[in-house]
């Protein structure tokens, strides 16, 4: 009788909640559902207003696959436990994608909650001179949830930069370490992104497309790793360098 490795945990982990995050991404606010101007929080409030059940699945959806995801990314933090010079970056690099994660994880609770809000409303406070607008608290919310996706991107990004580079110089010479390569490149690429639209907010609409592809970039560069890791093709233990 066959025996489910840690491993493969592990790598099913990395697959089933980066697939899942793909299918959220592409049903949230502003690409499926549709948003307007990317730095416009009326116009997400607006999409949302429009499609409350949808943008509350897609937010719920989002919240299962990244837990799903943050448990695989924990089990490659717990085997990288060698004394290898290299594992001290790898384990950086997890740290900065975990923690976006988390943010990431906050941001779907607020867009959750938005959803219930401009569908349900409020409710009647005690004092009706303190009511406040679903609509006005709905911007408020959203505004939050900028913040933490902001956030999440600069963590992620300096997570990704560093890992990439990491793995590719454990990573035997082949597929593993050309694609370990092109994500810490993306990383380097969408931090400049970043950097551009803060002085220059007009770029924002440009850029938008951009970074979602290059976010997908990254969930299947997860999906990838945790096919090899399932596939036995190499090690999950991180100190060891990977066979291929």
């Amino acid at each position: 009788m066959s025996m489910i490795t840690v491993a493969r945990v592990g790598g099913l982990a990395l697959i089933i909640g980066s697939a899942l995050y793909i299918v959220s991404t592409l049903i949230t606010t502003g690409i499926v559902i549709g948003g307007g101007d990317a730095s416009d929080l009326y116009a997400h409030v607006d999409a949302i207003a429009d499609a409350p059940l949808l943008a509350g699945f897609a937010a719920l959806l989002g919240t299962v696959s990244l837990m799903i995801l943050l448990w695989g990314l924990i089990v490659m933090w717990q085997t990288a436990q060698s004394e290898c010079a290299l594992d001290t970056f790898v384990k950086f690099g997890l740290a900065g994608v975990m923690l976006a994660v988390i943010l990431l994880l906050i941001a779907e609770g607020f867009t959750y909650v938005t959803s219930q809000m401009v569908e349900h409303g409020i409710g009647t406070p005690a004092n009706p001179d303190q009511m406040m607008s679903p609509t006005a608290a709905a911007i408020h919310m959203q505004s939050v949830v900028g913040a933490a996706r902001l956030m999440a991107s600069v963590s992620g990004l300096l997570g990704y930069l560093v890992l990439g580079f990491a793995l590719a110089r454990k990573f035997r010479p082949g597929a593993y370490r050309v694609l370990a390569r092109i994500v810490g490149i993306a990383a380097i690429v969408s931090l400049i992104g970043l950097v551009l639209t803060e002085p220059f907010h007009e770029l924002i609409d440009t850029l938008a497309p951009i970074f979602t592809v290059l976010s997908i970039l990254y969930l299947v560069w997860w999906i990838i790793i945790g096919a090899g890791v399932y596939q036995e093709r190499f090690g999950l233990r991180i100190g060891v360098t990977p066979e291929h």
